[in-house]
């Protein structure tokens, strides 16, 4: 604003001005203003004000409204420094762009965009102000696409480039993110967590994702990469997963891939399976499971058949390579999961499981063993059970099926003779001796 002002007064309007030793005024206004800045699209209103003119500064108070073509806000107090173009707000801020972001904020710093000073307008807003992006702001046209952003502080840049710190909440259709710092860039359609973030799917398949970084990819406003690096743990219906990096692809709000590797190594869980290798690639079109890979000092380990075993140890496969597939769960599966359907381990492969003797009853802690090594095994279940085991190149192992319990045998045996010595007694008692005719008696 120039430093010339056209006020409007009111009838009860009252002004006072004085002249100071430079040569500049400083005056009052009273009962009411509505000034216009010579020359430009800015209007000032507000119930007082004063300017003072060595400073350059105007204050305005009590139901203040400021208007130009990019912004409308009002607030309880105003502090305008006319050389700089930087407007401080004070008390119940509430302003709307010109593209129909919307903020309310206890305090805020707006600076108007100047060709000698800045190319672009700029918001700071403090005291956890609450912004609306727009549509239009946020690069598309459906109302419901607004990106709604809560911080304890918020900075925006021409409402396309957003920083915002402390306990950050960004809201959007697709997601809830969530973190200490953020950094949003509208234009590219990025976002950075950083400090505890966490993002959260919001379609009709829930995921989310934790890490010490999380850096979202979006295209035409949906997300469509999430990556987060540092103790990353990633969470879905079907699988867990564990590492220093995970990068999951999104598309329609549901997961279609995710990839996971680091120094500390990768751990999926996924079916009542852990596998562990350096990387994991999951393959999960529309967020439900087919395929995981496992790189490099693979493993799979799984708990026996509790229904029929109890053991303190682990099923477990191990290879250079791990892959494990997946097929969609019978109608009959009441748990509705994918079951597995087979695993292979390659190079230096080996195989340790725990089968229940054949014909067996009762829980046993005495299972069969099964042993093998070989260049490729392959492991096939039937109904989530094992079925086969095929060992293919350089196969050698053991196989070691539980002895009976000799204890346990005598006694059945003692207790059988038991019964059966208790079956003659019964016998003798009704008949007299064994095959004789029942006993007759004289009448006399």
């Amino acid at each position: 604003m120039v430093a010339t002002e056209v006020v409007r007064n009111g009838v009860s309007t009252s002004v006072q001005a004085y002249k100071m030793p430079s040569g500049q005024y400083m005056t009052y206004f009273g009962a009411g203003v509505d000034a216009v800045c010579e020359g430009t699209d800015q209007k000032l209103l507000a119930d007082s004000a004063e300017s003072l003119g060595d400073q350059k500064v105007i204050n305005l108070y009590g139901h203040v409204r400021y208007r130009e073509a990019r912004m409308r806000v009002t607030a309880d107090k105003m502090v305008y420094w006319t050389a700089e173009e930087r407007i401080v707000l004070e008390g119940n801020v509430d302003g709307v762009t010109s593209t129909g972001t919307h903020f309310k904020a206890p305090t805020a710093v707006y600076w108007r965009a100047i060709p000698t000073q800045r190319r672009t307008a700029k918001l700071d807003a403090t005291g956890r102000p609450d912004i609306w992006i727009s549509p239009k702001d946020a690069g598309t046209k459906e109302p419901k696409d607004s990106v709604n952003i809560k911080a304890d502080r918020v900075i925006s840049e021409n409402d396309s480039l957003v920083w915002a710190t402390g306990r950050v909440e960004i809201n959007r259709p697709d997601m809830m993110a969530t973190g200490d710092s953020a950094y949003l860039d509208n234009g590219k359609e990025t976002l950075d967590l950083l400090l505890h973030p966490k993002v959260e799917g919001r379609g009709e398949s829930k995921f989310s994702l934790v890490g010490d970084h999380i850096f979202v990819q979006s295209r035409q406003r949906q997300v469509e990469r999430v990556k987060s690096s540092g103790s990353a743990v990633a969470t879905s219906d079907e699988v867990k997963l564990k590492a220093d990096t995970i990068d999951m692809r999104v598309a329609d709000q549901k997961l279609q891939r995710a990839f996971a590797w680091g120094p500390k190594r990768a751990i999926a869980d996924a079916q009542n399976r852990q596998i562990t290798a350096d990387s994991i690639d999951v393959v999960m079109p529309g967020q439900v499971i087919r395929e995981m890979r496992a790189i490099r000092d693979a493993m799979a380990d799984s708990h026996p058949d509790t229904t029929k075993i109890l053991s303190k140890e682990m099923d477990w496969l191990r290879g250079d390579t791990v892959v494990a597939t997946f097929e969609q769960a019978a109608a009959s599966d009441t748990s509705n999961a994918p079951a597995i359907k087979q695993i292979v381990a390659r190079g230096k492969a080996r195989s340790f499981y725990q089968m229940a003797p054949s014909g067996a009853t009762e829980k046993t802690d005495k299972p069969n063993i099964n042993y093998v090594t070989g260049r490729l095994i392959t492991v096939d279940f039937l109904q989530r059970e094992i079925h086969t085991v095929t060992v293919i190149d350089r196969a050698a192992g053991f196989y070691l099926e539980a002895l009976a319990d000799s204890t346990k045998v005598k006694a059945k045996a003692a207790a059988d003779s038991a019964k059966a010595k208790a079956a003659t007694d019964s016998a003798k008692t009704k008949t007299g001796k064994p095959g004789a005719a029942p006993a007759q008696r004289k009448i006399p």
